[in-house]
């Protein structure tokens, strides 16, 4: 007697789909001409994403690494649903330092899987490497293939994208990471 049957004729609306996007990028030196193309087409590619059929809520975020002795081996910028404070961040990235070959990859990849806020399960999760040197293998610390290992686990897909002057070694460690996680690897042209 207190219950009430309650039928409705439309579907429930579907959730908008989440997308949390982590550029991952080599602030060096020699890297300012890639960081220069994000920085002018980051609304586009906002834009882009929006227009998807599932429409989707999009954070985003930034890791920037240089190496052991620049100004700073990583600045990372939590995501954000605001476009303008994201885009405000990435323009203050300047490209500098560097010197030998490879850079604080290491330290940024591990950085971006384990200290950022990834919002919970049914989120995509997306990162673009922007890279043009391996990291070092010399180093102390996290190492690529165990924080790639995790990535998977977190279901992370790393996007990878060899910018001009990467050797060997860093293409290899760079398509590793994107095939292991289920992303791609692309070279940079112009």
């Amino acid at each position: 007697k207190s219950a009430v049957d309650v039928t409705l004729d439309a579907a429930a609306p579907a959730q908008r789909a989440r997308l949390d996007l982590v550029f991952l990028i080599d602030a060096t030196g020699s890297m300012a001409d890639e960081i220069a193309k994000l920085k002018a087409t980051l609304r586009t590619i906002a834009d882009d994403v929006a227009t998807l059929p599932s429409r989707p809520d999009t954070c985003f975020s930034l890791v920037a690494y240089r190496d052991k002795g620049d100004a700073f081996v990583l600045r990372s910028h939590d995501f954000t649903s605001n476009l303008g404070a994201f885009q405000k961040v990435l323009d203050q990235l300047q490209a500098d330092g560097g010197g030998d070959t490879p850079e604080a990859m290491n330290e940024a990849l591990f950085e971006a899987v384990h200290a950022l806020s990834w919002r919970g399960s049914g989120a995509t999760r997306l990162m673009v490497l922007l890279a043009d040197a391996p990291p070092h293998l010399d180093y102390a610390g996290p190492q690529y293939d165990a924080t790639m290992k995790a990535a998977l686990g977190k279901g992370i897909k790393v996007f990878s994208v060899g910018a001009s002057g990467l050797d060997k070694q860093g293409e290899y460690i760079q398509r590793q990471i994107a095939q292991y996680t289920g992303g791609r690897f692309v070279f940079l042209t112009y």
